[in-house]
């Protein structure tokens, strides 16, 4: 009879280090986000500006990545680090489009339209050019895992296109253009 698998871990691992493993990632996990909360917390209170809470929230997650890269823990509890790009489109990524899209005032909003627009579409594709040229050098410098030229701008379109949701975050922040 087959076994249901409940957990991201190999079958040959036994009930008790499966169990073992999914509380140690979904502790990990757990402290990560209240460790991203209590930064963001010290950011804002201390008007540190210069480095945005999603961006901090990404370095405790590089962080916390490399640590268990470089560790010797069991590759069951890794499996609980896997990105699931359901969860994130279904889950996460809407709320934060939708409570941009609504916290912004519309008058300031389609006076500048232009400019938002050419911003928009020039700085994304240019964002997204060097950001593939660097990461395709940084490959054929060893800094990271090579990867082909075409491979390395698809990365630059998706990281670059998280741009603009940083920076209506740092406009939220500072009170701009938002109603009330």
């Amino acid at each position: 009879m087959d076994e249901i698998q409940i957990s991201p871990s190999d079958p040959q691992g036994s009930p008790g280090k499966e169990q073992q493993a999914a509380g140690v990632g979904i502790l990990l996990q757990i402290m990560m986000l209240v460790l991203s909360f209590v930064l963001g917390h010290v950011l804002r209170r201390h008007r540190f500006y210069y480095l945005p809470e999603a961006s901090a929230s990404l370095l405790i997650g590089l962080i916390v990545g490399g640590l268990a890269n470089i560790s010797n823990t069991e590759t069951n509890i890794r499996a609980w680090f896997n990105f699931h790009e359901e969860f994130f489109f279904l889950f996460l990524l809407p709320p934060i489009i939708f409570q941009s899209g609504f916290s912004l005032s519309p008058k300031p909003f389609f006076s500048n339209f232009g400019a938002i627009v050419t911003f928009a579409i020039l700085g994304t594709f240019i964002a997204s050019i060097v950001t593939g040229v660097l990461v395709y050098l940084g490959g054929l410098m060893f800094l990271m895992y090579r990867l082909p030229f075409v491979e390395c701008l698809m990365f630059g379109a998706l990281i670059s296109a998280t741009d603009p949701v940083t920076v209506l975050s740092i406009f939220q922040l500072v009170d701009f253009g938002t109603k009330g």
